[in-house]
């Protein structure tokens, strides 16, 4: 669009009422900018959390850690 149409369009616009205006701003800016921005991540409070490790048995103690670890490092390396 050159500047001679670009004034056309405003001297047609700038007799609209204002909300008119004001839609076809909006509807001019969401060509340009997305409209929506996308949601948050989903955050889980610390009760969640907490809630979903949990389990009934009792924690592995340091030999079993470091037996776990040496497994993993075998699947992993070899």
């Amino acid at each position: 669009m050159n500047s001679k149409e670009m004034f056309e369009v405003w001297n047609r616009v700038k007799a609209w009422e204002p909300e008119m205006r004001i839609d076809l701003a909006r509807r001019i800016l969401e060509t340009v900018v997305p409209s929506k921005n996308p949601p948050p991540p989903q955050a889980m409070s610390l009760g969640e959390v907490i809630g979903v490790a949990k389990t009934d048995a009792p924690p592995p103690t340091d030999e079993e850690c470091k037996k776990i670890l040496e497994e993993e490092r075998i699947k992993k390396y070899g």
